[in-house]
């Protein structure tokens, strides 16, 4: 009888402890579930071609060869920022990628209804020189600098620096190439000495001309002037959508600073992404291009400063450059 007893307890016992292994090892492997929530409602993308559509490139091969990012985006590419505004305004789309400018005027007409999620692209813009006069923008004074028509950016960026620099008035500025390829071919050719154009149009121009070459670095110049980056690029989102589906947009902002990473760690391989995804067509170029193209993923203080001087420089010259007034804090959600 004791034997069996004994037996008995034995068992029981060998249960017990199997039962609590088996317990414990549950609530190990569910404290320990790496894996991240997921949220696969489709998130509409538009992207400008240019250096604002770069740092996206690798995600959108990626999608298109279906590898998995625990995200659902679609992703479309567009060539002008007046196509993408009335789309982003109609709720079309759920998160662009825009010059900075262009965030703060759709912050203004929207009454507040979109949100700046981060900066992917800090400077592009370049003073390039037929010659070696030009130095720093002091020795602008007395000359003709040459525009990509009126309007944009260069025009917008270079009255700011040069009202920064105490130069205004002290440079003429002429309109008369209309485009950034028109620019480029002026700049090529020989038929304009000083014109400010935007990469990869640099590149393009100096490659088709030896004897240009970069005369002032507006991104050396603007963080000398304001102690801020030049902000020129940058990710938004419609609030609501930001709302309702903040894991979905958490899970996209992942992929996008991954896929900025990996365009900037191989030249190679990040030239032959843009190429694929259709955003230019010249490896070579964009290879070239890229160091100067200055892709990022900037969020926090740094980004809210650098939006910050930006929209105010811009404003101080031309309050419609961002939508007739500066954006509240709200523009950073």
């Amino acid at each position: 009888m004791k034997k069996l007893l004994s037996l008995t307890l034995a068992l029981l016992l060998l249960f017990s402890f199997c039962a609590c292994t088996s317990v414990g090892e549950q609530e190990e492997t569910l404290n320990h579930d790496d894996t991240a929530p997921a949220d696969f409602t489709e998130i509409r993308v538009a992207v400008l071609n240019g250096t604002t559509g770069f740092g996206i490139a690798p995600l959108y091969n990626d999608i298109q060869n279906g590898v998995d990012h625990n995200m659902n985006a679609k992703i479309d590419f567009y060539a002008d920022a007046t196509l993408v505004a009335p789309l982003v305004i109609g709720g079309s789309v759920d998160i662009a990628a825009v010059p900075t400018n262009l965030a703060a005027t759709l912050y203004n007409k929207t009454q507040g209804e979109i949100e700046v999620l981060a900066v992917n692209t800090l400077g592009v813009l370049y003073l390039i020189e037929n010659g070696d006069t030009v130095k720093t923008l002091s020795d602008l004074v007395g000359k003709t600098v040459y525009l990509p028509g009126s309007g944009s950016n260069p025009e917008y960026v270079l009255k700011a620096l040069l009202e920064l620099s105490g130069l205004t008035d002290k440079v003429t500025l002429d309109y008369t190439y209309a485009t950034p390829d028109e620019l480029t071919a002026a700049l090529a050719s020989g038929k304009a000495s000083l014109g400010v154009l935007p990469e990869p149009k640099v590149t393009a121009a100096m490659t088709k001309n030896a004897s240009l070459k970069v005369a002032v670095d507006f991104s050396k110049e603007w963080k000398s002037l304001t102690g801020t980056e030049l902000v020129q690029g940058c990710i938004i989102a419609r609030k609501a959508f930001v709302a309702d589906h903040p894991v979905a947009v958490e899970n996209f902002l992942t992929a996008y600073e991954a896929s900025v990473n990996k365009l900037n760690s191989d030249p190679d391989a990040g030239a032959a992404a843009v190429v694929a995804a259709g955003i230019a067509a010249n490896e070579a170029l964009v290879k070239n291009a890229l160091p100067r193209c200055n892709i990022t993923y900037l969020v926090g203080d740094e980004m809210k400063s650098g939006l910050t001087e930006f929209w105010g420089a811009l404003f101080a010259q031309v309050p419609t450059s961002i939508g007739g007034k500066l954006p509240d804090n709200g523009i950073f959600g």
